[in-house]
């Protein structure tokens, strides 16, 4: 079993993926919309919004694919890298021909040879998941970084603890010692003041 990889999360997709998953895949998802509307794709705002919409939909899976893969500690890193890179690749294909909508409509790919429409979807996906799985890798190391400090400082506040209270009773039974020692002081004091007070008498 590795024990470099992020076995101490305690679940997979989490929620700590999710806020970050959504904002950085819908910037991912529109990075091409400033291109797509100086080709004049906006005089068709249906297909353009709802295309978006898939595209960001199927970036957003491999998003998760990508969280899930990294915080499995039972798999080989490289491993990871291409399984998700092969599922990234396979999810662009069926959003694609899944979608009612078209998101190349000046030359659909739908209208190209089986080959070359698999080819570009592919590459299409496996680029965005080189993109996303070196990200999600960061957040989750940055993750386990950041749980593992916590735990030094539990376990340094659990020693300040335990020393402190070691002192405490180092303290208390070296003053009980001091006081016994004061009280038969006193206690021979007295006995030589009462010896003292005989002999005089």
């Amino acid at each position: 079993m590795q024990t470099t990889e992020y076995d101490s999360a305690p679940t997979r997709a989490t929620a700590w993926f999710w806020v970050p998953g959504l904002f950085i895949t819908f910037l991912l998802a529109n990075s091409v919309l400033g291109a797509r509307l100086r080709e004049g794709q906006w005089h068709d705002p249906v297909n353009l919004t709802g295309s978006q919409t898939i595209i960001f939909g199927w970036c957003f899976l491999v998003w998760l694919v990508a969280a899930y893969a990294v915080q499995t500690h039972y798999v080989p890193r490289w491993l990871k890298l291409a399984g998700t890179l092969c599922i990234a690749a396979m999810v662009s294909v069926a959003f694609y021909y899944l979608s009612p909508f078209e998101d190349f409509p000046l030359a659909p790919i739908r209208q190209q040879p089986l080959g070359r429409a698999l080819f570009r979807l592919s590459y299409r996906g496996v680029l965005v998941g080189i993109f996303v799985y070196p990200v999600v890798y960061y957040l989750a190391a940055a993750r386990k970084l950041a749980a593992e400090k916590l735990k030094v400082e539990k376990q340094e506040r659990a020693l300040l603890q335990i020393r402190a209270t070691r002192l405490e009773a180092l303290l208390a039974e070296r003053t009980a010692a001091l006081e016994k020692t004061i009280a038969e002081l006193e206690q021979a004091r007295q006995q030589l003041a009462e010896n003292n007070a005989s002999n005089k008498s």
